[in-house]
């Protein structure tokens, strides 16, 4: 669960879904289907896999999207688009943080026999992915804020 933090937005980016474009029926349905794939609570290697693979995709079809179709997305649509990927990257930044807790604390199976200067220089570069991470999301947050002004 996302914590509250500093590089959040003040937005409830789930809010803004109720005047945004919405998926044909069975585009809606395939969406529902991939979110229950993974449940609340439940965790395996392959749902970790899963969620994974499912960022990848979302994150290469936005990067791909803004490539060939940014004349096509009007000004007024990049607030949510923005304040969407500031959530997402305080989700990132809260879960880079908490690998790298859990290296620190060799709570992970098997980290026990794992050298003490290995696993600290991992967790010294996760945790310096932690706190930039931090500044992307705070520096999205600030376009978002910005753009929201903008268009209102």
């Amino acid at each position: 669960m996302l914590q509250p933090a500093w590089y959040l937005s003040d937005t409830e980016w789930w809010g803004l879904l109720d005047d945004a474009p919405q998926l044909d029926d069975d585009h809606q349905a395939v969406i529902d289907q991939l979110s229950s794939v993974l449940p609340d609570g439940a965790t395996s290697p392959a749902l970790t896999v899963a969620a994974t693979f499912l960022l990848v995709i979302a994150a290469d079809y936005l990067n791909t999207t803004m490539g060939w179709a940014a004349k096509g997305i009007d000004l007024s649509e990049l607030p949510r688009l923005l304040c969407g990927l500031n959530l997402a990257q305080a989700h990132l930044t809260q879960l880079i943080q908490r690998i790298a807790a859990h290296t620190s604390a060799r709570a992970f199976p098997g980290s026990a026999e794992a050298p003490a200067d290995v696993l600290r220089a991992i967790t010294d570069s996760l945790s310096a992915a932690g706190a930039n991470s931090e500044l992307v999301a705070a520096h999205l947050k600030e376009a978002h804020l910005r753009l929201h002004g903008l268009t209102q």
